[in-house]
């Protein structure tokens, strides 16, 4: 029996795949979530080989979980869905060490075989296609101050959270801004978020 996590946000959604998926001979899902948190909480308690991770939820980002499940449940292989096929999302995933991507729009056959392929330790993502993906310009620091920037905005917050003056995030930001040929912040996290490089 292949037990499953499932991570999605919308609930509708979330109950739907878990009917679905339960009715799968040799599948059982052993829990759900809607956040990052509480799906590492519930992967440490339940230990599931499988856990099925939607890329976008309201406040985290299914990439987070795919990394932090590598470190806590090591043994439990993860398959991100997404709802768009955006490019650079592939990469990311490929990154942060998920065994398989699918969009949501596949044929559900087609998700539980994912499922199956994953248990039986195949990748489902090609690492050659993977390295055809569009790759991020920026260095692992100024990707690092992007993410602040999504999350905290003003330079003085950002300068102080990660230890540096505002002159050095300033820079950082200037630098990011050129590498995405865009001329503000709010654009440079458009940018970014399209191309699957936050």
């Amino acid at each position: 029996m292949i037990s499953v996590l499932l991570v999605e946000n919308h609930a509708a959604v979330r109950e739907a795949f878990a009917t679905t998926l339960c009715a799968q001979e040799g599948i059982n899902v052993v829990a759900t979530a809607a956040t990052v948190r509480e799906a590492v909480n519930l992967a440490w308690i339940h230990q599931p080989d499988v856990a099925l991770v939607a890329v976008q939820m309201s406040n985290d980002s299914g990439f987070d979980l795919v990394e932090q499940l590598r470190t806590s449940v090591p043994h439990c292989r993860t398959i991100i869905l997404s709802a768009v096929d955006v490019p650079g999302y592939m990469r990311r995933a490929y990154d942060q060490g998920a065994w398989a991507y699918l969009t949501k729009d596949q044929p559900f056959a087609e998700i539980v075989r994912a499922i199956r392929k994953v248990y039986a330790g195949k990748h489902l993502i090609d690492p050659v296609v993977a390295d055809q993906v569009n790759k991020s310009p920026l260095t692992t620091r100024e990707t690092e101050v992007l993410r602040m920037v999504d999350r905290m905005g003003t330079t003085s917050e950002i300068a102080k959270e990660m230890h540096l003056s505002q002159g050095t995030i300033n820079n950082y930001i200037s630098s990011i801004l050129t590498k995405l040929k865009v001329s503000s912040r709010v654009q440079a996290l458009i940018t970014a978020r399209n191309n699957g490089w936050l």
